[in-house]
């Protein structure tokens, strides 16, 4: 059964895309997540064409936007749209240079999947809003693996907008650095969202009702409220957990189906090891051990979206 739980790692590492297994190149010992920015535009477009919606583009700046916010979170220690010093998601996207006129943030953490964050982000009505969004044109992502909130983790950073109609014009550096311990002062700069005066509703209602810090700033809720949402609602492990953990999980499913039967057997012919305490502790320490791995995997793909 070892030979074989190993044997269905390797094969699932080797069946990976080669994109996969390029971000893990060079590193010893790395995440056991599949998550790819490429893998996260692909499903975000198919989502949208079951809508009936445009594709969206990826956009270098949303890219880097977003890569700056999920490092910001990992420096501060931080899970939220809005960061302990103050800062607006809406900043990351002017300092890219992306002036918008509209914008949203989806976030997740603690996935194994790219089906899984989507599926996490399509179960909540503020993130599939954001996804679904007409007014947006542009999408950037933004995959990270570190230390958030003392756990390893890989943090996923969205970024949808649509540019302005006037040029773009990055973000003067002077006196906001690229790490910030910002001062709340400091969100003067960015820009509040005016779209140009149509019959179109402003961008889309956040997941739930603003933090104070978001209604004080009077910004576009384009980042559905920091709120955990459970994916066992609908439960998928197809989607949130990889091929070769499926398998892994299977394997371990026909491991305690024979020793449960084994040791069934040897408990009703009333043998005489069934008799001595050691065999007993053995036999429900073998069952206990293979159901809490069982479960401790078949869980690990349900992660949290923000």
């Amino acid at each position: 059964m070892a030979v074989l739980v190993i044997g269905v790692q390797v094969a699932a590492f080797v069946a990976e895309p080669v994109y996969v297994r390029g971000e893990s190149k060079g590193k010893v010992l790395d995440y056991a997540t599949d998550i790819t920015p490429d893998g996260l535009f692909v499903e975000t477009n198919q989502e949208r064409a079951d809508y009936g919606l445009p594709p969206l583009r990826l956009d270098a700046q949303l890219d880097d936007s977003a890569s700056m916010k999920a490092a910001n979170m990992f420096a501060l220690d931080y899970w939220a749209h809005v960061s302990p010093t103050g800062i607006q998601p809406w900043y990351w996207f002017t300092k890219a240079g992306y002036n918008y006129s509209y914008a949203g943030e989806n976030l997740a953490m603690n996935f194994d999947t790219t089906d899984g964050v989507m599926q996490g982000w399509m179960n909540s009505p503020g993130h599939k809003a954001n996804i679904l969004n007409v007014h947006y044109v542009d999408v950037g992502f933004a995959v990270e693996n570190g230390t958030l909130v003392g756990q390893e983790t890989t943090l996923v950073v969205a970024h949808y907008g649509s540019p302005a109609t006037s040029p773009v014009v990055a973000a003067a550096p002077v006196s906001t650095p690229s790490v910030p311990a910002v001062p709340v002062a400091t969100r003067a700069p960015t820009p509040v969202p005016t779209p140009a005066p149509t019959s179109t509703p402003s961008p889309m209602p956040s997941a739930a009702p603003l933090t104070a810090a978001e209604a004080a700033d009077d910004v576009s809720p384009g980042a559905p409220a920091p709120i955990s949402y459970s994916l066992f609602k609908p439960l998928s492990l197809t989607k949130t957990a990889s091929a070769g953990t499926l398998v892994t999980i299977g394997l371990l499913l026909i491991l305690l189906v024979v020793y449960a039967y084994t040791h069934m057997t040897v408990w009703r012919k009333g043998l005489k090891r069934w008799r001595t305490g050691h065999y007993r502790l053995y036999a429900a320490s073998q069952i206990s051990a293979i159901t809490v791995l069982i479960l401790l995997l078949a869980t690990s793909g349900f992660g949290r979206v923000g």
